[in-house]
């Protein structure tokens, strides 16, 4: 019956774009792994399924169920061992692992049902998206589901009182005359920071290389910016602010946990973090009398914004999958990424909507109206952002690593120099095998 059934299904996909519709007591039953496990995130996953569902499920005959696997790692590593039935048919990404599953070929190219469906997929997509692995020259394997990017949130009381304004678009030199002037010291102590940026060097620093016009990884492999002086001017610049005295240092652990009870405790005037995080620093800031202010990434040259996106995708496994499955997982995809499911995600955690149609959404229109935090990390995507993905090396988390070990010596430490952390950045590259 089930053969007979499958081999129906197939025949009416091909014939009629409308097909995935099954009796009434057998629809298709679609799995969605992710790693959306709690709080706010599984609140959007929940909300996605069952109105899908209720709505366009219930019509077309699919019912789609979810199962959280974790952190990104895991669930790479769950995909790689999961095979047929018990692999998903929809999954949630790691950006940087969607090149892992495009060399195992397991992901499928979505252009084709949406050239079937007539549904303008490239052309509501943003720029960057369209560079990414497996998305370009017309082909769309991935989608940004659960993308964010670094913003600067500062307290705008300390901002007012010193007569600075922080524009939307600040400059490195801009951040360092706020972050000077907003310091405190108490003789040699320091009772309020200026700023403080985590350690996150793929996210953050890796940004400022681009910026500055050279690349953190090159396409071949390998960091071009260890060569012509890049990497050392982020780096002196970092370990400057640090030893001038406004720039707190980061966190041996729980730093971004650090960085905010600072924040709202008055005795940090600004900080860098993912948009991701902006519901509950608005929530902690407001709770704590603190009048936030939201800006985007820092740039070195405003003519050449970068800023990093990170996060995960959304893709289709097609790996032992029947046609049927893989149109009713597109039926699924479609809804995601549709505007009034792009606003519910994005206002209920702060992670960034993705399409161009969204900004035209009378929903969130007046959402950013009344909370133009919001808008600021769209807009730097819009205008800036570059795929965390890119380019797409397998190895580039090892020396992302090297990355972040350097960091820690040299400005949570602090027992090296920005000279010496170059050369074993070098050394460290040198052995990976690109």
């Amino acid at each position: 019956m089930k053969k007979l059934l499958s081999f129906l299904m197939t025949a009416i996909l091909l014939v009629s774009l409308l097909g995935v519709a099954l009796a009434d007591d057998e629809p298709i039953e679609i799995l969605f792994w992710h790693t959306r496990k709690s709080g706010a995130n599984l609140e959007v996953v929940e909300h996605e399924v069952e109105t899908f569902n209720a709505t366009i499920g219930k019509e077309l005959g699919i019912v789609v169920h979810h199962e959280p696997q974790g952190g990104y790692p895991e669930i790479w590593a769950a995909l790689s061992t999961a095979s047929g039935d018990v692999a998903p048919d929809v999954i949630a990404l790691g950006n940087t692992y969607v090149p892992y599953a495009l060399g195992e070929d397991m992901l499928v190219d979505m252009a084709p049902l949406a050239e079937a469906d007539g549904y303008d997929l490239t052309g509501n997509l943003m720029d960057w998206v369209l560079q990414i692995a497996g998305n370009t020259d017309g082909q769309i394997h991935s989608l940004p589901y659960i993308r964010s990017t670094p913003v600067l949130y500062y307290n705008k009381g300390i901002a007012d009182e010193l007569g600075i304004t922080i524009p939307e678009q600040i400059t490195i030199e801009e951040l360092e005359a706020f972050g000077r002037a907003a310091m405190i010291k108490d003789g040699d102590t320091v009772t309020r920071y200026g700023f403080e940026l985590l350690k996150d060097f793929g996210y953050y620093n890796a940004a400022w290389v681009y910026q500055l016009g050279s690349e953190f990884l090159a396409a071949e492999g390998g960091s071009p910016a260890l060569e012509d002086g890049t990497m050392l001017k982020v780096l002196s610049d970092w370990r400057g602010w640090v030893d001038e005295g406004w720039c707190r240092p980061f966190d041996a652990s729980s730093q971004a946990d650090g960085a905010l009870q600072e924040f709202v405790a008055g005795r940090l005037a600004s900080y860098i973090n993912s948009c991701s995080a902006m519901a509950g620093i608005i929530k902690n800031a407001k709770e704590n009398g603190i009048e936030l202010g939201v800006a985007m990434f820092p740039t070195y040259d405003k003519e050449n914004h970068v800023a990093e996106i990170g996060g995960g995708n959304i893709a289709i496994i097609g790996e032992g999958k029947t046609d049927a499955q893989i149109k009713a997982a597109w039926e699924f995809i479609k809804f995601v990424m549709s505007d009034s499911e792009q606003f519910f995600n994005s206002t209920k955690t702060g992670y960034c909507p993705c399409t161009l149609s969204v900004a035209n959404d009378p929903d969130m229109a007046a959402f950013w109206a009344e909370n133009p935090f919001y808008q600021v990390p769209f807009n730097q995507l819009k205008t800036a952002g570059r795929g965390q993905e890119i380019p797409a090396l397998e190895t580039a988390q090892d020396f992302i690593q090297l990355c972040e070990d350097a960091a820690g010596r040299l400005i949570q430490a602090q027992e090296t120099t920005p000279e010496e952390e170059v050369q074993k950045l070098i050394d460290g590259a040198s052995r990976i095998v690109w």
